[in-house]
């Protein structure tokens, strides 16, 4: 019986008309020239899938059967994007710990959490090339599955790590990384890294823009009580081991790891506190008929802007660590397709997934690290993109926002002066450190003064249910009949495209429900904003309308 290898795979250029770019063709070729075993550390949003996928397709023989290992968000995606890239594959995604793998595939795919429960099972199929994606989750030599993916690495002739991030901890996190691919530490590592301006040198600029905030008067209570029981902790701390003759910044160290705890209590008793503003800012911007990725990182927080969402009748996904298998590539599809207007994210949406439709990004929780913040942000800044995008923060002053701002912006103007570089060094812990270290000194918050009344006041009302919509009328100059349209779909209206028309002065006028439907006289408006409202009605009971039976009855022949 044929091997998968001596089964040909059809290329891209021979079938289908995807193209690569040529800077992908140049990679493609840099892979082949160090015998497919090489970091690629391209920035997020360049299209590394793609790099890979067609170089499987144009070495079909030399590289199947291929394991890709991948974060469990990204993996349907994987499968999607070499069924489009490489007509006539067969892929076996491995989605659980039990069920048979075949050996029948060209390619094999993989998540992280899987790979130390099936690495045995999967070392039987001898694998030519083995793609690591986001491969920073196999820094940790002591992890199991970096124990295991290099395990997989020795029994495989190829190897490809990819990783948007190469801007590593420590040097021991290199070294895993060189130790995986082979190469000695007296040689260089052989990598390709491309910024997302030098490959598309035509993607929309990136701007960040701060919301200063105060918190609800409950919220901000108990924030500060919080607040006075780290700083007491902090001190009662740090003069117990000065006091045994420890030095100030080696006790600070020492505390690092309980301090991350205690800030991120911090964070999230401040990130529930931020969530009205947050619904509020929401609130306007999918009424303009704007799509929003929001990212927060603590699951309180999350499920409190959710309810708030509810309330108002505001459309969402929600990809966290806890959504289901089936459930990550549907919530993705549904916000790209323009079907729902808001993205909910935890750090576990953060890598390896395009969400492009949104050229506005709100952080509802700061992260600890310049490189977790942009690896979100590259969300919607990839090739695809072509809007100006825009990232807000949230920032409550007088805060610990205050702070974790400061020493992002320190480090995010560190790694733009040494970019390419790798170790530059930014973990959680030493955020921790830093935070430490400034807390007994006064924080002059740079938004003092500036913060909107975002959470303060009546929430906006809820935009109306479709089920009581006869119409939506959209006023010009800023309303065209496909923006309407689009507006519509977005907040879950139906409409008949055949009743849509332009009427006189430019004004769309959309049918969602037919006037039948209703009392006659019984409309009135419901304004949306400016330029838009909702004409809604009260419904007929069912026994009156036009050609619906009622419930128990037989519609006559």
């Amino acid at each position: 019986m044929a091997t998968p290898a001596q089964r040909p795979v059809r290329t891209p250029s021979a079938t289908h008309p995807l193209e690569l770019k040529p800077f992908q063709v140049e990679d493609i070729a840099s892979l082949e020239k160090h015998g497919f075993r090489a970091l690629v550390a391209n920035a997020p949003g360049t299209g590394k899938t793609i790099i890979c996928l067609s170089a499987i397709a144009k070495n079909a023989a030399l590289l199947t059967p291929t394991l890709i290992v991948a974060p469990a968000s990204v993996v349907t995606n994987w499968r999607r994007e070499a069924q489009k890239w490489i007509p006539g594959v067969r892929v076996h995604s491995i989605l659980d710990t039990q069920s048979p793998i075949p050996r029948s595939a060209h390619l094999y795919i993989i998540s992280w959490s899987l790979l130390p429960v099936r690495y045995l099972e999967i070392a039987g199929l001898r694998c030519k090339l083995i793609i690591a994606d986001e491969a920073h989750a196999a820094k940790n030599e002591e992890a199991l599955r970096t124990q295991a993916l290099a395990i997989l690495a020795r029994r495989s002739p190829h190897l490809i790590l990819l990783t948007g991030t190469p801007l590593i901890n420590r040097p021991g996190e290199m070294d895993a990384l060189r130790d995986l691919l082979g190469v000695p530490a007296d040689q260089p590592m052989p990598m390709l890294r491309r910024l997302l301006e030098e490959v598309v040198p035509e993607i929309p600029p990136k701007t960040r823009s701060t919301i200063p905030i105060t918190l609800r008067p409950k919220d901000e209570a108990e924030y500060r009580s919080a607040e006075e029981d780290f700083a007491e902790w902090l001190e009662m701390e740090l003069q117990k081991r000065m006091g045994r003759g420890e030095a100030l910044a080696t006790a600070q160290r020492a505390l690092a790891a309980e301090a991350l705890v205690k800030t991120g209590y911090l964070r999230r008793l401040l990130g529930q506190g931020k969530v009205y503003a947050a619904s509020d800012w929401i609130a306007r911007a999918v009424r303009l008929g704007e799509p929003v990725v929001v990212f927060a990182e603590h699951r309180e927080v999350i499920d409190r802007l959710q309810n708030l969402l509810r309330r108002q009748r505001i459309g969402y996904v929600t990809l966290d660590g806890s959504a289901a298998r089936g459930d990550r590539q549907n919530a993705i599809d549904l916000f790209q397709e323009g079907k729902v207007p808001v993205f909910i994210g935890s750090k576990a949406a953060s890598t390896g997934i395009t969400l492009t439709r949104a050229k506005h990004l709100l952080f509802v929780e700061r992260y600890y690290t310049s490189a977790e913040e942009e690896q979100a942000e590259d969300r919607i800044r990839r090739i695809g993109q072509t809007q100006a995008t825009t990232i807000w923060f949230l920032h409550a002053t007088d805060t610990i926002d205050d702070r974790i701002a400061t020493i992002i912006e320190i480090k995010r103007a560190m790694v733009k002066k040494a970019i390419g570089a790798a170790d530059i060094a930014e973990r959680e812990e030493d955020a921790a450190v830093e935070i430490i270290s400034a807390w007994g000194t006064q924080a002059v918050s740079a938004f003092k003064g500036a913060e909107t009344d975002l959470g303060h006041g009546r929430p906006m009302p809820p935009i109306p249910a479709p089920h009581d919509a006869c119409a939506l009328v959209f006023k010009a100059p800023r309303w065209s009949l496909e923006k309407a349209k689009a507006w519509a779909t977005l907040h879950g209206f139906r409409f008949d495209p055949n009743a849509s028309a332009k009427v006189a002065g430019g004004t769309v006028r959309l049918t969602t429900n037919p006037p039948a439907a209703f009392l006659s006289g019984k409309f009135y408006s419901a304004p949306i904003t400016a330029d838009i409202q909702v004409i809604l009605g009260i419904r007929r009971p069912r026994s009156t309308r036009s050609g619906v039976p009622t419930k128990g009855t037989k519609k006559r022949r």
